[in-house]
């Protein structure tokens, strides 16, 4: 697996999407009906961010947050604003193995609002639509799409090896494995992405004020003595990447490498790719020509 470290390396749009002609994103206004099926999708979970308010008590009172939550998700995406007290977001350290005083022996977990959660997913429905009208997306990529999967994208592979194996061609597999994929990616650079593909204007406006401004803190929890005690961290400043542990995160970066198939797809070479995992397939009729 080849890290590549820099994940801004990848050109900036593609020929396919340098020609889009038509309207721009609007986010449309949403609605209580629209909030309580978003509300009743959440995963029933007692985790929680800085608000320290688990999805299992939104759940539960749903009815009641419902018009208070539909006033504010439209006047953010009217204003082009993402709500400023909903960009601070918690990490706590998960240990996976070896010693417990070691840094590289634990792993980040990132935990951010559930109404945080639930803007972005009514916020990711009409980007969804947006995209899926024009045909913007890439036939390559296979996560975070509604209709695709691990399984579309194995079947994908599966069925183009076995393809050029009864036309007696050798198949070799380069699988890509970008470093810190999630965390490097510049703000500037996602957002000309996202213009090249249509989500311009306020929509613009309001992914980048989404992006904009972020922080974090890190809070670990200790038991000792039978008490447990929960420390927290000073806030940092969070400049680059998407948000992790969120809903809109993982799709802006499959945005963001939306073109990178056209670039590389040949008539030898065939892209896979699922989020940030990518997989180059390459036939030749010569194990030399591999």
């Amino acid at each position: 697996r080849n890290e590549i470290q820099n994940n801004n390396i990848l050109p900036l749009t593609g020929n396919a999407f340098t020609l889009y002609q038509g309207e721009p994103l609007n986010l449309t206004p949403t609605e209580s009906s629209e909030v309580l099926r978003v509300i009743q999708s959440l995963k029933f979970k007692l985790s929680c961010g800085v608000d320290e308010i688990p999805s299992k008590v939104v759940k539960h009172c749903a009815t009641h947050l419902a018009a208070p939550l539909v006033s504010i998700i439209n006047k953010s995406f009217n204003l082009g604003q993402f709500p400023s007290g909903l960009k601070l977001f918690k990490i706590y350290p998960k240990h996976k193995k070896g010693s417990t005083t070691k840094a590289e022996n634990y792993r980040p977990i990132s935990l951010i609002s559930t109404f945080s959660k639930i803007i972005e997913k009514i916020a990711l429905s009409r980007m969804l639509v947006h995209l899926e009208h024009y045909d913007l997306i890439t036939k390559s990529q296979h996560g975070f799409l509604r209709g695709k999967s691990t399984i579309s994208a194995i079947t994908s592979l599966t069925e183009y090896v076995i393809d050029q194996l009864e036309d007696n061609n050798y198949v070799s597999a380069v699988l890509l494995d970008y470093s810190k994929a999630f965390d490097c990616l510049g703000h500037e650079l996602i957002l000309k992405k996202l213009s090249a593909l249509g989500i311009q204007g306020r929509a613009n406006d309001w992914v980048a004020s989404y992006l904009e401004g972020r922080k974090h803190i890190v809070e670990v929890k200790k038991t000792a003595n039978g008490q447990s005690c929960t420390y927290r961290s000073k806030t940092a400043p969070v400049n680059r990447g998407v948000p992790q542990g969120s809903v809109l995160g993982p799709f802006l970066f499959v945005l963001f490498t939306n073109d990178f198939s056209h670039y590389i797809n040949t008539d030898n070479v065939k892209t896979i790719m699922y989020a940030d995992d990518t997989t180059l397939l390459i036939k030749n009729d010569s194990t030399l020509g591999l």
